[in-house]
């Protein structure tokens, strides 16, 4: 073994240690702060895309930066693979056109109010949970009678986490750890739904609509 792998070893091994670990410690709780096992909390979310892509509903993605990658990547997922309609906005003209027009802060609740349909689920994506366009498209996306799931990280009292049906939290401070299992965390979700390990879940005794109101 030379000297840099000398050097990366112990690097490694303690990074995909620490992944393994969140693997394991990740949170999900609901709007009033209630908990749920790790399992539970992807049996619902599995459950509550498969019933409204029963209803002709859409699932629809937000996220910035590497959580924007997070989002591109599953609407890809989800429609692809899943046969799930699943979209995000990501395009380059329309991210440019909303922020020069109405600024960043809109660049996700302009879009929802014109994409968005009652009962449509929204996945938002951030790992601080603060990003101002984000909270604003949950807003928009909870007055429009959409479900709701969160995912976020750094501080566990971050306001994203506060305001889905369902929150998804990554206790970690660290940008690549949180995006990554973000990203595992919606793939779990669609892959257990292709392979036809559907959940038992009944998503109405905890994802009622107009159970959140947004202020």
């Amino acid at each position: 073994m030379n000297k840099v792998q000398q050097r990366l070893h112990p690097f490694s091994n303690d990074y995909f240690q620490q992944l393994s670990t969140l693997g394991e410690k990740f949170q999900v709780t609901d709007h009033q702060g209630k908990s749920f096992a790790n399992s539970e909390g992807i049996d619902m979310a599995a459950a509550l895309v498969e019933k409204r892509n029963q209803q002709c509903r859409k699932v629809i993605f937000i996220g910035n930066g590497g959580s924007a990658a997070v989002a591109s990547h599953q609407a890809i997922d989800y429609w692809r693979n899943g046969n799930i309609p699943a979209i995000c906005f990501n395009d380059g003209a329309l991210v440019t056109c909303i922020s020069n027009d109405f600024g960043y802060e809109q660049v996700f609740s302009k879009p929802i109010s014109t994409f968005a349909q009652s009962g449509d689920v929204l996945f938002a994506i951030s790992s601080s949970g603060q990003s101002q366009n984000i909270l604003a498209g949950v807003y928009q996306a909870l007055k429009m009678n959409c479900h709701v799931i969160t995912l976020s990280a750094f501080q566990p009292n971050n306001p994203l986490r506060q305001l889905g049906h369902l929150n998804f939290y990554v206790p970690t401070m660290s940008y690549g750890f949180a995006e990554i299992m973000h990203l595992c965390i919606c793939h779990c979700i669609i892959d257990g739904l292709v392979e036809g390990a559907l959940p038992s879940a009944n998503v109405d005794n905890y994802l009622i609509l107009n159970e959140l109101k947004a202020s």
